[in-house]
């Protein structure tokens, strides 16, 4: 089945080993953030194979199915709806919290071993947490509620606002962290997220016990925020193929008003002068976006999209059913993903997955 995502889950063990046995020459631990492949337990249970110390993953039914194949220790690394607070505190092992009646509802619901929790704390991206200086006064009032523990804090970068992050922002981080020490069950941990803190770890020695959150960097081996690959590592990006419906050589458009495409745009074509060959394939904007794909093929390259189909300019004419592959940046693949009309096939050297 077309259009089909193949995820070579051995090349992302390869890579998350490669960061894990990095970070842990300095003292840090990697947590393996599955979001961007939906909770995929063959991806899950790689990254824990690979030296992951524990799995994270914003939404509660991805985190839901990590459990299901028995992988822990789980974090959820974004806040639950006040209707998923029951299942993330039966699901997760952590919770990323900010707010202080969200956490007493885990401690309600809790059964079993208290459930752990992170104070996100805002250090300038403004995506969520509390304020630096709220932290203490927070801190203080999650360590006294019942059924959880406070286990340290949680601060992200380059999500909202785009602030990068640097050593000197960890060290920020970690004087957070010593004002609220005294109220966290056990040794306190700092949890940076997420692929784009690994760029800036040279000479950083953490004071605390320290954890970084990623999940492009072992997929893509890359940092997805400056655009190049980690030290060390090629770039591994997934790739999608879809299937040629028609393909033939056409004129160019004829001159005439244009109007805006179904999604209220200005449509973004690049339409050659000349005569060229147009291939269309079943791939839209339902399942990808024209930025999102690199061609792989020799002598592609993408026209235009709408929301079933993408327009090619190749060099030869293609047969319908031949396909076409490209290489994934993050949004492509989060949309691909998530579309119900992609097949997902996860690859290993001894099996092949199909979703």
């Amino acid at each position: 089945m077309y259009p089909q995502l193949t995820i070579d889950v051995d090349l992302i063990a390869t890579t998350t080993r490669f960061i894990a046995e990095d970070l842990l020459s300095a003292g840090i631990s990697l947590v393996g953030v599955t979001k961007v492949l939906d909770g995929e337990p063959a991806v899950g249970e790689s990254m824990l194979e690979a030296g992951c110390c524990g799995l994270g993953d914003s939404r509660l039914p991805s985190l839901d199915r990590l459990a299901g194949h028995g992988l822990a220790p789980l974090t959820l690394i974004r806040p639950p709806q006040p209707d998923e607070v029951r299942a993330a505190a039966r699901v997760a092992d952590r919770v990323l919290v900010s707010h202080i009646a969200v956490a007493r509802a885990l401690g309600e619901h809790a059964s079993g071993s208290a459930v752990e929790l992170l104070l996100c704390v805002d250090l300038g991206d403004r995506r969520e947490g509390v304020l630096p200086e709220q932290a203490a006064v927070v801190a203080g009032r999650l360590a006294d509620l019942p059924g959880t523990q406070l286990s340290g804090i949680a601060v992200n970068f380059a999500c909202l606002s785009g602030l990068l992050p640097s050593v000197d922002l960890f060290r920020q981080a970690e004087d957070v962290l010593a004002m609220v020490a005294d109220r966290c069950a056990g040794e306190p941990l700092l949890s940076l997220g997420g692929t784009c803190v690994l760029p800036y770890m040279e000479g950083y020695r953490p004071r605390f016990r320290t954890e970084v959150r990623a999940g492009a960097g072992p997929v893509f081996g890359s940092d997805l925020v400056s655009s190049v690959p980690l030290a060390g590592l090629e770039p591994t990006p997934p790739v999608i193929e879809a299937a040629v419906l028609e393909s033939g050589r056409k004129p160019p458009p004829p001159d005439g008003p244009c109007g805006g495409d179904c999604f209220g745009h200005e449509p973004e074509t690049a339409l050659p002068d000349g005569d060229a060959v147009y291939t269309l394939i079943a791939l839209g904007r339902r399942d990808s976006a024209p930025s999102c794909l690199t061609p792989l093929d020799d002598g592609v390259r993408v026209a235009g999209m709408t929301s079933d189909v993408a327009v090619l300019i190749t060099q030869r004419v293609y047969e319908p059913g031949e396909t076409v592959r490209f290489a994934l940046d993050y949004e492509g693949l989060v949309r691909a993903v998530t579309s119900p009309f992609v097949e997902r096939r996860f690859v290993r050297r001894e099996a092949d997955c199909q979703r």
